[in-house]
């Protein structure tokens, strides 16, 4: 509606209509006419009286016609404002998908030459990589061996408190660190405290509130019925690093693989958008005859969970056992261990054990004048008498890493014997005083 075709129907009501002569003689009837003309006046008042209601009724409608019109302006313009936010949000996340396509993509020569001699290592050196940069670490185990207790070691490390774990270099994070505290979180909590009971004094207490978030009890959603929860949630916190603790909490009925495939789904969005993640897991309650699952088989649950994973570590032992065994079941690069770790109960801190039974380096010392022959290493090494051709080769790959790093030396047999190297053996790198008399000659041996 108009301002102008409004008012159309107030046309004409300020006319006044014509006043009728007086018809009485003033002379003659004086009081008549005295009457009419009263009459006629409270008439004429009358209707200046209506046009000036009608006025004020107009002036009113007006006010109220422009303040309904100025409402529906702020609101038409509160409805562009806020379609105009609405469009730069969508633009924005449609230009930052689009960037993190592009940033997927890679021409051949950049994908397949372009890459550093080994893996960017979270936790490990060299080429001994407990946890790759971009590939989850699982570690799993049963209960009670100290799953929680390795996991929260890394957690110091990764937040900066300390610089290795088991003797291996942890790179700390950019931003924050996120602990998904699922199973149990109450008894996670009182673990990891001991851990970091020094922490206020050593770096303060501002310092861990601003690292360090934990999330308590179930997750928002299930991850593998909404993978794009697990990232969801590391980027509402500004987490770089998230500890899944642990997997059967994440996500209802891992046996199942379009479960484990869910999950996997979760995990790999997570990673292609930088969130590094630990997660914690289970084993099978036994092996083959009841003993302990030495491969990769005996993490509980669907295929998808391991192949997904660049590390898989587990831990075996008995609930509350002071030294348990680290096992490495899927590497990056180079098999670690396997290790014997022992746990401090009082300050929840773990160290390498070294058993003098299962120590290469201490039986080649041991062995100063002959040596340990590749055999004799996997024997000492998996505590078997019979070692499996794998074994022997895994122990000859930890004896040539023990020689770059200058604990051992090999020495290549020349007479031919061996075949395939079988021959060789490797002694230890010691001072004099560790070799008992001289060694026997042998001329197999340069």
């Amino acid at each position: 509606m108009s301002l102008d075709t409004d008012w159309d129907r107030w046309e004409g009501m300020d006319v006044i209509a014509p006043v009728e002569p007086n018809p009485f003689d003033p002379q003659r009837h004086p009081d008549e006419h005295a009457a009419f003309e009263r009459q006629t006046a409270g008439a004429r008042e009358e209707v200046e009286q209506a046009k000036e209601r009608r006025r004020q009724e107009r002036k009113e409608a007006k006010a109220r016609y422009l303040e309904d019109e100025t409402e529906r302006e702020l609101v038409r313009l509160k409805a562009r404002h806020a379609a105009e936010q609405r469009w730069t949000q969508e633009q924005a996340e449609l230009a930052k998908a689009a960037a993190d396509d592009a940033a997927r993509v890679h021409d051949g020569a950049t994908f397949l030459l372009d890459l550093p001699p080994t893996p960017p290592a979270l936790w490990g050196k060299g080429e001994d990589i407990l946890w790759a940069r971009g590939e989850a670490l699982m570690i799993a185990g049963p209960q009670g061996v100290g799953k929680t207790t390795i996991a929260g070691q890394l957690l110091r490390a990764v937040a900066g408190i300390t610089g290795d774990v088991l003797g291996y270099p942890v790179e700390p994070c950019e931003r924050r660190i996120l602990y998904l505290a699922m199973d149990r979180p109450e008894q996670a909590r009182r673990n990891l405290a001991r851990m970091f009971a020094d922490a206020e004094v050593e770096i303060g207490r501002d310092y861990l509130a601003e690292i360090l978030r934990f999330w308590s009890g179930p997750p928002p959603s299930d991850f593998a019925a909404d993978p794009a929860a697990l990232l969801r949630l590391a980027q509402q916190h500004d987490a770089d690093v998230v500890f899944v603790d642990s997997l059967k909490d994440a996500a209802v009925g891992l046996s199942k693989d379009e479960v484990g495939a869910g999950y996997n789904r979760a995990r790999q969005l997570a990673l292609a958008e930088g969130v590094q993640l630990v997660e914690l897991h289970h084993v099978v309650k036994s092996g083959a005859d009841g003993a302990k699952p030495n491969n990769i088989n005996g993490i509980y649950g669907s295929t998808w969970l391991t192949s997904g994973a660049g590390s898989v570590v587990m831990l075996w032992g008995d609930p509350g056992d002071p030294v348990i065994e680290l096992l490495h079941l899927k590497q990056p690069m180079n098999e670690v261990g396997p290790l014997s770790v022992r746990h401090n109960r009082e300050t929840g801190l773990s160290e390498v054990f070294h058993d003098e039974d299962t120590d290469v380096v201490a039986l080649a010392r041991r062995c100063a004048e002959t040596g340990v022959s590749a055999a004799e290493a996997a024997r000492c090494q998996f505590s078997t008498e019979t070692p499996s051709k794998a074994q022997v080769e895994k122990a000859r790959r930890k004896l040539r890493q023990l020689v770059k790093q200058g604990l051992l030396t090999e020495r290549a047999a020349t007479d031919g014997k061996g075949g395939r190297g079988n021959g060789d053996r490797w002694f230890a790198v010691a001072p004099a005083s560790w070799v008992v008399g001289e060694e026997a000659p042998d001329d197999r041996y340069q």
